[in-house]
């Protein structure tokens, strides 16, 4: 049996996750509760693989509980899930009943499923989040259920049967929004005028983009851009991007594998390129940073090509698809916007309109008036960028 002691303030269980993408934004939410109400206390459920791993030190102050991964691949997988939802079932029973959380809160994923429904048949309030305009499929199962979805992108309330749907934006950590330009390059040994480039494929990396970049800079470079770069290139990618640079004498160019700082690397770019999560975009445009996107083509119901329409359509982002992504359209793409500097500063007026600086707070006191307390702070105002939409189906 999982013991879970009970807090005496304003009890939230964040659910789900599997990866960066879905927990981050949970746990930016628990520490603007933390702010907002005092004494709040936040549990994540979640399996504990190595992506949720990886994110532990951004849920410093919340307690973490484990739940069983629902998952399944190939056959074998097939024949143990009724085993392993048994047991995901008991230990939920568990935190559920340990805890007694006032909201329950979904963070996508099939692992949030199980924890959502389980509070809401127990009579607990529950929510969910979501950061893609293209809602996912564990979340468009529980929008009927839920008190109220929490979205990022207007259009996504259209993909849901929802009681009520509340544009708040997907939560960013207060640290990725606080870099300081000057500083910044100084840290990363970067020159302070030159213009930058930031590459990034998510936490584990990208190939398709490490390769298409270092083809790509060599046309860039004879295309005369003074253009800077920092890369991202995924741990695991490094020694082989890093290496095939060497060989190619690239020079304003540095790999790394990770960066603990991403404030440090957004404030030294100019220009972004990235695949196209919900939360990669959300700390894009909160911080008004024009993009270069090439959204991940197996992404689940293709939710990053979703993602980059949207912001392509906001006019905050070129779009290339994977399949279209060569070295000379991504130079192309690369010298358009690193020459002409009135474009970025369209793209990052577009992004900035679009981004929600303030989402972990919207998030929070809406999840706090779920539960009925009232946060010992102002009350949400129209600069808070939240807008409540009527329900599509009555409570």
């Amino acid at each position: 049996m999982t013991t879970i002691p009970r807090a005496d303030g304003l009890r939230v269980l964040f659910a789900g996750g599997g990866t960066g993408g879905h927990l981050m934004p949970g746990a930016a939410t628990a520490r603007a509760l933390q702010e907002l109400v005092p004494g709040a206390a936040s549990l994540f459920q979640m399996t504990h693989r190595s992506a949720e791993r990886s994110c532990l030190p951004a849920l410093a102050g919340c307690r973490t509980a484990r739940m069983g991964d629902l998952r399944w691949a190939g056959p074998a997988g097939k024949v143990l899930w009724p085993a392993r939802a048994g047991a995901a079932l008991s230990r939920t029973l568990d935190v559920l009943r340990g805890f007694r959380p006032h909201v329950v809160v979904g963070l996508g994923g099939v692992n949030s499923v199980l924890p959502v429904l389980v509070a809401r048949t127990l009579g607990m309030r529950t929510a969910v989040l979501e950061s893609n305009a293209l809602p996912g499929r564990a979340v468009r199962a529980l929008a009927p259920v839920c008190d109220c979805v929490l979205l990022h992108w207007p259009q996504a309330a259209a993909g849901l049967r929802a009681r009520r749907t509340v544009l708040t934006g997907s939560p960013v950590r207060p640290e990725v929004l606080a870099g300081d330009r000057r500083a910044a390059r100084r840290r990363l040994g970067l020159c302070p005028l030159r213009p930058t480039l930031l590459a990034m494929g998510g936490s584990q990396g990208a190939l398709a983009l490490n390769e298409a970049l270092l083809s790509a800079l060599g046309l860039v470079r004879a295309g005369g851009a003074d253009v800077q770069v920092l890369h991202l290139t995924g741990a695991g990618l490094l020694n082989g991007t890093r290496e095939r640079a060497a060989r190619m004498g690239l020079t304003g160019y540095r790999a790394v594998g990770f960066m603990e700082r991403m404030a440090d690397a957004y404030a030294a770019a100019d220009v972004v390129l990235a695949r196209a999560g919900g939360s990669t975009l959300a700390e894009l445009t909160a911080l008004g940073l024009p993009a270069i996107l090439v959204p991940y083509p197996y992404a689940t119901d293709g939710h990053q090509v979703a993602n980059a329409e949207a912001a392509a359509a906001a006019g905050a982002a070129v779009v290339i698809p994977q399949s279209a992504l060569t070295a000379q359209s991504l130079a192309d793409a690369i010298l358009a916007l690193v020459r002409d500097d009135a474009r970025r500063g369209r793209m990052a007026a577009c992004a900035r309109r679009i981004g929600r600086p303030r989402a972990a707070r919207a998030a929070a006191l809406h999840l706090a008036a779920l539960a009925g307390v009232a946060p010992q702070a102002r009350p949400i105002r129209p600069s808070d960028d939240t807008t409540i939409h009527r329900p599509l189906i009555a409570a």
